[in-house]
């Protein structure tokens, strides 16, 4: 009797701790929806596999290759780098680095009139068919530039929210991921790892943080042209309160690692259907 009247208190211990545990995840995915990165998420394959595309048309290697290996190829994007993996990498950082009350106030914010504003204009924004929009806009700014004190203002929330910054990583995780996939064409004496192409690449760093800068200050005179100075000031505010600091933070560690997780599983992927095909030694 003893034993189960034990048994019963550990488990009444316990409970609180289990309630923490399913709050704080019912808190995580709350944000990962209401924040956008969800709809992020599902487009990352989608750009990965336009950035194949174009390698496969301009590797002379992969082009000699039969056209139902080049379509493996093409496809196993999508397992590598599929939306739930990745969700499951940045919902780990997210975890680790953010306490209930950082999920709470950064669910505040996201739920507050300007957040939902700020997190619509992003949505509408994330989808490819904008480009074209993007560019008429750009033309326009010629005739019509801004406002120096609208410019420094857009980089001051360039710098809040790390927008370069992670778009940055996702360029350089996505070449780094072709790359990968591409050297896995060649005989395995001329093989590199990982490591050695990531520090290759990494030497093209300025030249795409350059670019992206720039890209990015254009995106965001588009995406936040209907928000007052006063509005992006506050926006900016809440990127710096502490809880944004680490929200924004574990977002890109978890993006980053994700992207580097999924180029090892795809190079061994490409490598499989290499050997399948037989083609390997030929190329």
């Amino acid at each position: 009797m003893k034993a189960k009247t034990i048994l019963w208190m550990i488990v009444l211990l316990m409970l609180p701790v289990i309630a923490h545990a399913q709050n704080q995840n019912e808190l995580i995915q709350s944000l990962y929806i209401k924040s956008g990165i969800d709809k992020q998420v599902r487009q990352l394959p989608l750009l990965i596999r336009s950035s194949v595309v174009q390698a496969l048309e301009k590797d002379d290697r992969i082009n000699g290759l039969p056209r139902h290996t080049k379509t493996a190829i093409s496809g196993s994007v999508q397992e590598s780098f599929s939306p739930e993996r990745i969700k499951k990498t940045i919902i780990k950082k997210i975890n680790a680095s953010m306490t209930v009350k950082d999920l709470d106030n950064v669910l505040n914010w996201l739920d507050s009139p300007l957040g939902k504003k700020c997190t619509r204009l992003e949505d509408a924004a994330s989808t490819p068919e904008i480009l074209s929009d993007v560019k008429k806009f750009a033309t326009r700014l010629k005739q019509a530039p801004p406002a120096d004190r609208r410019l420094n203002i857009l980089r001051k929330l360039d710098a809040a929210v790390k927008a370069t910054e992670t778009n940055v990583e996702i360029a350089m995780n996505t070449q780094i991921a072709v790359a990968y996939a591409v050297v896995q064409s060649l005989p395995r004496e001329q093989q590199g790892s990982l490591k050695d192409i990531a520090a290759q690449l990494e030497k093209n760093r300025p030249q795409i943080e350059a670019v992206m800068k720039s890209q990015t200050l254009l995106f965001a005179l588009y995406i936040y042209r209907d928000l007052t100075n006063a509005e992006l000031e506050k926006y900016i505010r809440f990127a710096l309160s502490p809880s944004g600091i680490k929200y924004h933070d574990a977002t890109i560690s978890g993006f980053k690692k994700a992207l580097l997780d999924g180029s090892l599983k795809w190079g061994q992927s490409i490598a499989g259907i290499l050997n399948q095909s037989g083609h390997q030694s030929d190329i």
